[in-house]
């Protein structure tokens, strides 16, 4: 059954309301009508089950809530914070599709001198927040998540590492490292912050560069200020490609996979 999104607003205690495209999905596409059932989800973790009771005049749906659900991607032992290169739309355009479905908690565009994204297409890239929203959304109800990624604005890389100093665990993919393989830095670094990490979730924050990848100056910075440079073995990964299989190896230490 395909899930649809409900506004945290337009829920109720025993009622919903769908407004916009979700409702004209519900009425106009798939020819829903009173009685029948729906999957619901508010984008912060809740879902739902609920019945149509009214199709609106305006075209908006409302209905009773029948069944609040567990969601269990909210107790998950680790959220994932995802800064990446700024790629060219289809590139990036999957990067978001794909870290979106492994459940990262949010996705942050970094430019740095090697991003091939020209100034002008980052400007571009702050005027595509309601793009990448439909991404993450479409995503998110394909592989029946509860909760959306936050997509974050470009920011530069050394705002963006200063900024994560000493919230958690910062990672640094890079192919720089490529005769070594995760196995053998990244799995004893997830473990060791597990145990430590208490009963709140380990807050990871997870960097991949771009089509030009990072120079030896950032992984100076990163490393300076605390970050754990890894590589991922012999080839040479594209930038998306590199993201989710990171986001992956951490995902599965942490038995969220």
């Amino acid at each position: 059954m395909p899930q649809f999104f409900v506004a945290p607003e337009d829920i109720q205690t025993k009622s919903f309301r769908l407004t916009g495209p979700e409702a004209f999905h519900v009425v106009k596409v798939l020819r829903y009508a009173k009685g029948q059932s729906l999957a619901l989800f508010d984008g912060q973790g809740g879902r739902f089950e609920g019945v149509i009771e009214t199709v609106n005049a305006d075209g908006s749906v409302m209905g009773k809530l029948t069944a609040t659900l567990k969601d269990d991607d909210v107790r998950a032992p680790v959220r994932v914070h995802l800064y990446m290169g700024l790629l060219k739309a289809r590139h990036w355009d999957y990067a978001l599709e794909k870290a979106t479905e492994l459940g990262v908690a949010s996705i942050v565009p970094v430019l740095t001198p090697r991003t091939v994204v020209l100034l002008y297409e980052v400007d571009r890239a702050k005027s595509k927040q309601e793009r990448w929203a439909r991404i993450v959304m479409a995503a998110a109800k394909q592989c029946a998540r509860a909760d959306l990624p936050v997509v974050r604005e470009p920011v530069q890389f050394r705002d963006a590492i200063r900024a994560c100093k000493d919230r958690g665990l910062v990672l640094m993919a890079w192919e720089g490292m490529k005769a070594t393989v995760a196995a053998e830095t990244l799995r004893l670094a997830l473990r060791e912050a597990d145990q430590k990490r208490g009963a709140q979730p380990l807050e990871v924050h997870l960097f991949v560069g771009p089509e030009g990848g990072f120079s030896e100056e950032e992984v100076e910075l990163a490393e300076a200020g605390g970050s754990l440079v890894f590589g991922m073995g012999p080839r040479i990964l594209r930038s998306e490609t590199a993201a989710s299989a990171a986001v992956t190896l951490v995902q599965y230490e942490f038995g969220a996979l």
